[in-house]
């Protein structure tokens, strides 16, 4: 699974000597999370100095201070951009890796402590906000802004809405994109820098920043409406991603740190050595703990819109990203005529109901990632397995040749999926193929269309195929269960004494056993016949 903040940069040994390769981008969509308190840095001696601070401004590092957190954030950026070892890292390596970094970012964020951004009620934002939503002609009509406790703010219906009922319309000029970010104050670092001129939700991350930190800016009322933290794995600590041992979703978790403490100090050395960005309100308040909000705010609200002339570019759409998720049907649209985003009722709601909207046909592991919750009755949840075909297989290359026809990989993740048959299509192709002999790939490869029977259940691959591909799916199921600390029970009875960051911990872990558990009964079932 590719991050949505992924880019890489290789060090070449000097202060500015690096390549770029810009990663292919993974869209999010919003969500509101429960406002979970930041776990703060501890430190006695103050790094920093107040003057100029009268008037509200940001507080102003001390030289010799300002070279200490240099120093370290060059330590990070040579850590994160060095040159990827030939041989893929084992999962300890990358742990030991993750460890060096993270402890890293702690000396970076205790020499930061003291720069904190403007801190707002959400409560009382709620009124200002409402207006401003009439300023910028946004209608939002027949809902209003409410607590739900665990969910965090969203939706509530005042009147009943009918199915199809047009709830939220919002202007292309109200939303936070990818072109009132090259047309802010940052707009000529954008336009020259690769990573934001290819990467649209990095360049949003730090125009939403950009903005916050700018009182004159007209999208004050927006941000300061925004959590002031977030549920998403960036902000997880150490002995609470060691909980996910086993999942799938822990290798993704650490992978996205890295990748946030790569840009933080990537950004953080254009905006202290550009001439240009002394001016900016941006520079000083250019922390870790800011960075990490900004792309937390960006990876949970996103979404594309299209925009005539181009595939369409990554947005904030106000009022619209106050809805909480449900299962559903997509109900937003964007009407081109009108240059605007609508949402409609996917449903029917009472008034006093939770207005909400589909996001999309995710699983919990990306929504976990990404999103930062879980939904518990995710239709389209799944589980990965990575499996490949050994280049040291004498079969490797028909068997790549049949997987090639079926549009599969020769190696990557393959998903188990909820319900009563849990091999999805491309899991039990790719096994099927994977354990062929000769014979068997002879008698498949040239019949592109009977090959295709491949990905059904019912095909009639032979005894001996058949049998070989029930039992290394049952053997690696069994593996995947016994590589937890914890046991599906064990996370059950341990959910209703937890909180915070550790819930949604435990709900990511459960929907990952429950499918593992179906996954082994229905291949018990079929080793038995």
């Amino acid at each position: 699974m590719q991050n949505a903040f992924d880019f890489l940069l290789q060090y070449t040994g000097d202060h500015h000597g690096f390549c770029i390769h810009v990663r292919e981008q993974q869209a999010s969509l919003p969500d509101h999370r429960k406002k979970i308190k930041m776990s703060s840095t501890m430190g006695k001696k103050s790094n920093a100095k107040k003057a100029g601070n009268r008037g509200g401004g940001p507080v102003k590092l001390l030289p010799q201070t300002r070279g200490q957190l240099t120093a370290v954030v060059d330590e990070v950026f040579k850590r994160c951009t060095k040159v990827p070892p030939a041989t893929t890292p084992s999962a300890s390596q990358e742990w030991t890796e993750y460890m060096e970094i993270f402890q890293l970012i702690e000396k970076i964020r205790n020499i930061e402590k003291d720069i904190q951004l403007p801190t707002h009620c959400r409560e009382e934002q709620v009124v200002p906000f409402m207006s401003w939503l009439k300023e910028r002609k946004i209608m939002i009509s027949g809902v209003e802004i409410a607590d739900f406790g665990n969910q965090g703010y969203g939706l509530r219906a005042v009147e009943d809405i009918k199915q199809g009922q047009e709830v939220i319309s919002v202007p292309y000029e109200a939303m936070l994109t990818e072109d009132s970010a090259r047309k802010s104050y940052l707009g000529p670092l954008i336009e020259r820098d690769p990573i934001l001129q290819h990467m649209g939700n990095v360049s949003l991350a730090l125009h939403v920043l950009g903005e916050f930190v700018n009182p004159q800016s007209s999208w004050q009322p927006y941000l300061r409406i925004l959590p002031s933290s977030y549920s998403t794995t960036l902000y997880f600590l150490p002995q609470q991603l060691q909980t996910l041992k086993g999942s799938p979703v822990l290798e993704e978790a650490v992978k996205q740190f890295r990748n946030i403490a790569r840009q933080y100090s990537y950004f953080y050395r254009i905006l202290q050595s550009s001439p240009e960005a002394k001016s900016w309100p941006i520079r000083d308040y250019f922390t870790f703990d800011a960075y990490r909000w900004a792309v937390s705010t960006v990876m949970t609200r996103q979404n594309r819109i299209p925009v005539k002339g181009s595939s369409g570019q990554m947005a904030l759409i106000p009022a619209w990203d106050m809805a909480n998720h449900e299962e559903g049907i997509y109900s937003t649209d964007y009407d081109d005529e009108k240059n605007c985003s609508v949402c409609l009722a996917q449903r029917e709601f009472k008034a006093g109901d939770q207005f909400t909207i589909y996001y999309s046909q995710r699983p919990n592991t990306e929504l976990f990632l990404h999103n930062g919750f879980v939904f518990k009755e995710n239709k389209n949840d799944s589980l990965a397995i990575k499996l490949g075909v050994s280049k040291n297989d004498a079969l490797h290359d028909e068997k790549v040749a049949l997987l090639s026809s079926l549009g599969l990989p020769s190696s990557g993740s393959f998903m188990l999926i909820p319900g009563p048959h849990p091999i999805s299509p491309g899991l039990l192709a790719f096994t099927r193929v994977f354990c062929m002999d000769k014979a068997s790939l002879d008698k498949w490869k040239d019949d592109g269309e009977k090959a295709k029977g491949l990905l059904h259940e019912d095909c009639d691959v032979g005894t001996m195929v058949q049998d070989k591909t029930w039992n290394f799916l049952n053997t690696r199921v069994a593996l995947l269960m016994r590589a937890y600390c914890t046991s599906l029970e064990d996370d059950e009875a341990a959910l209703p004494t937890l909180s915070g960051f550790d819930t949604l911990i435990r709900s990511q872990l459960i929907c990952e056993k429950k499918i593992l558990k179906d996954a082994a009964s229905y291949l018990s079932s079929r080793i038995s016949k």
